[in-house]
């Protein structure tokens, strides 16, 4: 008598309800119009583990692609006798997650920033720095997202990364999302004020003033 072969039953994907929550470690995520609709991610980065990677910084140059609609972000130590990196690292980011969602995430915080500033007396003008060379021994990470930490005199910036393979699983098989650290940049708090004022004039929704878009290509340096 021939064996019955017994066929595997795959298990169906979950379907999205209006409001239902999914997601675990720091990234949650929900389909506010149900299965099918559009995805909206929360990010809590107090449950994730920040990047391993880290240097200062006292010099950053931004750099934009409209064409490619991406921004590189070069943090580095200045040559004292140049205006020039006498070392960095590069981050590529898409634009939107820069001039939209992060520039939006932080519009407290700059606040609070200011705060620290004003007790601290006047912060120094900007210095200027020339745009980045190619260097074969600098290091390109790519991020699309950052979490920024104030403390008195300074501030990190965490990037990291959340693949979009990770995103398609959520949408179809309702997998979790992980979020990978990258790099952790430490800046003064004065470049940290130079870094929104950098970014100013390309975020969404920003007021750009005269003086600001005089500033847009000029990089920042804390003394």
């Amino acid at each position: 008598m021939a064996a019955k072969i017994a066929k595997a039953r795959t298990a169906e994907p979950k379907k999205a309800k209006p409001g239902q929550v999914f997601g675990s470690k720091g990234v949650h995520y929900s389909f506010p119009k149900g299965e099918g609709g559009p995805i909206e991610i929360r990010i809590d980065f107090g449950s994730l583990a920040p990047p391993t990677n880290y240097c200062y910084a006292d010099s950053l140059h931004l750099a934009i692609d409209e064409d490619l609609r991406m921004a590189v972000l070069s943090f580095g130590l200045r040559n004292k006798a140049t205006n020039k990196f006498a070392d960095r690292i590069d981050v590529a980011m898409p634009r939107k997650p820069l001039c939209d969602q992060f520039w939006n995430s932080t519009r407290d915080v700059e606040k609070t920033l200011d705060g620290f500033l004003e007790a601290t007396g006047p912060a120094p003008k900007l210095r200027p720095i020339s745009p980045p060379e190619p260097q074969p021994q600098v290091t390109t990470f790519f991020a699309n997202a950052i979490f920024v930490a104030l403390g008195e005199g300074e501030a990190t910036l965490d990037f990291y990364h959340m693949p979009p393979r990770a995103v398609h699983l959520a949408k179809t098989q309702k997998a979790d999302i992980e979020l990978l650290p990258v790099v952790r940049v430490i800046v003064s708090s004065v470049l940290t004020k130079h870094f929104f004022e950098t970014l100013r004039p390309h975020a969404e929704g920003a007021d750009i003033s005269q003086a600001a878009l005089d500033r847009s290509d000029r990089a920042a340096r804390s003394h």
